[in-house]
């Protein structure tokens, strides 16, 4: 670029610098050979400590094949108003600058605006943080990180709606009452937690284990092709309870009382399954052997 077309840069700076945004101008291989003196508010550095030197020296390492990417497109005659990456500023600290940056053909030379972004994007990721955390607290139990029922019913409802290859089973915690009448309810949230992990171990990985009340849980088995399917996998949810609960405080000795309920035989409306597997996981309990009972027909 010609010393005069500097000079009309350098004439117009004093407006230039009127604004917030920060203008470039840069070589062919990327050397910046203008800056208003907004570029100090954008990049962190004085104006004369960015000329003659690569944009490069300041652009963070990650977005350096991103940012060759889109100079090539401006150089071959591409207008970008809207691509990011991220610079070092001279604090260490790494601002988000949005450009706008246009090639000139006959002064083969890049003209650009820059603009910092870094709050924008801040308030962004703090607010996207937020909505996570409401998402958790709306679908998942606070106690276990589990499901909770909301979560459940959701998936349950879906999975009925597409396949009746599909179980509910319901698990009652037993003995769970004497440990929080015995030590505590700090010590039985503790007790929860753990049976809650060891359960979701038991679990298959397409299946949903939800907690929906202080010691019950749900579990949502999909693609079961038939009730000893069914019953089969449900069993091997009393694994979870083979040892005991270690606790600084001592061992608990927790059980679970198990019913199960096919959508195939029972129904394919989330509720009657539910209240099928609930019958079942109470009949289950008043037996002297430990095992899994499958809801009757007769129960509908």
């Amino acid at each position: 670029m010609s010393h005069h077309k500097i000079e009309i840069f350098e004439t117009l700076g004093q407006y230039m610098d009127l604004l917030m945004d920060a203008i470039c101008v840069v070589d062919p291989e990327g050397h910046f050979v203008y800056i208003s003196a907004g570029g100090e508010r954008v990049f962190g550095y004085p104006p004369q400590e960015m000329m003659g030197r690569s944009m490069y020296d300041f652009i963070h390492p990650d977005d350096h094949a991103k940012t060759h990417a889109t100079a090539a497109e401006i150089m071959a005659g591409s207008g970008k108003v809207d691509f990011e990456n991220r610079y070092i500023r001279k604090n260490g600290e790494c601002a988000f600058i949005l450009w706008s940056a246009r090639y000139s053909e006959s002064d083969n030379i890049r003209i650009a605006v820059a603009r910092d972004v870094t709050a924008q994007r801040k308030i962004e990721a703090e607010r996207e943080a937020l909505l996570t955390q409401l998402q958790q607290l709306a679908l998942y139990d606070g106690l276990t990180g589990l499901p909770n029922r909301s979560l459940f019913y959701t998936r349950a409802k879906q999975a009925l709606a597409e396949s009746k290859n599909v179980a509910v089973a319901y698990i009652d915690l037993d003995k769970f009452k004497e440990v929080n009448d015995e030590f505590g309810h700090a010590i039985g949230d503790r007790v929860i937690r753990a049976a809650a992990k060891r359960l979701q171990q038991k679990v298959r990985s397409g299946d949903t284990l939800a907690r929906i009340g202080g010691d019950e849980f749900v579990v949502l088995f999909e693609c079961v092709q038939n009730p000893n399917d069914a019953l089969a996998i449900a069993t091997k949810l009393f694994d979870a309870f083979e040892a005991p609960i270690h606790l600084p405080e001592g061992n608990f000795n927790i059980d679970a009382s198990i019913g199960i309920a096919l959508a195939e035989r029972h129904g394919d409306q989330l509720e009657e399954l539910l209240l099928h597997a609930d019958d079942a996981m109470y009949r289950a309990k008043r037996l002297a052997v430990r095992q899994v009972v499958m809801a009757s027909v007769e129960e509908q």
